[in-house]
């Protein structure tokens, strides 16, 4: 089966979370990765290597908590397992901490099928369709975020489907409007794509149904997620904790999606 493995780094303060993470090649050299669906573009740290590239321009993108501009570079070949693009534009990530990653974005992910087995800690990459499975309509931003419907009862939200999130954040409007679903469940610290930190209530959400499957109660995090998206409005982030729940297949070209399992524990 050809593709790539997922590397299941844990979250030392929130049991729950972690951060997925994959190995890849950038001109020819070995970098680790936060595979990240909810990145619009690739990045990658300055170091000796690509210090090296001049950068073409900037680009702006905005976290959950924060806003950022990077450079642009041209680097002339980056392979994440079958998936290989020449003269690939990245981000150039010059902050420096702990909580910064390379990123795999959507724009390396977006011309292809994957299937995650979260069961197996792996990607298969363009595999054969699964005949008669009962897939649904993905909806892409222009950015090609992938946007998938979670119900709560009568209620139905959309969520962005994001690798790079360690745990489930759900807009605080939401919580408010539906309070029968989320219990309070204290607070804890997260860290956003650009590196910001802030400290957010948690809460208990129960009986959430996406993909015609129910989701057993787990931990989320509540945030304002109202400014993120103008063109398509985000109710929750859907993040390592309640994807890890299942197995999910992701048609990005045909734009279509599909859980092909529900996994205990």
């Amino acid at each position: 089966m050809s593709g790539f493995d997922l590397i299941i780094q844990p979250d030392v303060e929130e049991p729950e979370a972690a951060e997925i993470l994959v190995d890849g090649t950038v001109g020819g050299r070995p970098y680790r990765f936060l595979l990240d669906t909810g990145a619009a573009r690739s990045s990658i740290l300055l170091d000796d290597y690509t210090a090296g590239f001049e950068s073409l321009g900037k680009h702006s993108s905005s976290g959950v908590f924060a806003a950022g501009s990077r450079d642009l570079i041209r680097v002339p070949v980056i392979a994440l397992g079958p998936i290989t693009r020449r003269d690939f534009t990245l981000t150039r990530i010059a902050e420096k901490g702990s909580e910064m990653r390379n990123l795999i974005g959507m724009d390396l992910l977006k011309d292809h099928c994957l299937h995650f087995f979260f069961d197996e800690n792996r990607v298969a990459v363009d595999p054969e369709v699964e005949v008669g499975h009962p897939f649904q309509d993905l909806f892409l931003d222009q950015k090609f975020h992938p946007y998938v419907e979670v119900q709560f009862g009568g209620r139905k939200a959309s969520a962005v489907w994001d690798t790079g999130a360690g745990i489930t954040i759900v807009d605080l409007g939401l919580i408010e409007q539906n309070p029968a679903f989320f219990q309070e469940a204290g607070r804890s610290a997260g860290t956003d794509s650009t590196g910001a930190t802030n400290e957010t209530p948690m809460y208990l959400m129960s009986s959430a149904v996406t993909g015609r499957q129910a989701f057993p109660a787990h931990r989320v995090a509540g945030v304002d997620l109202s400014h993120l998206n103008p063109e398509a409005p985000v109710d929750l982030i859907l993040g390592y904790n309640t994807m890890r729940q299942a197995n999910w297949w992701f048609d990005f070209p045909g734009k279509r999606w599909g859980i092909t399992k529900m996994l205990e524990g």
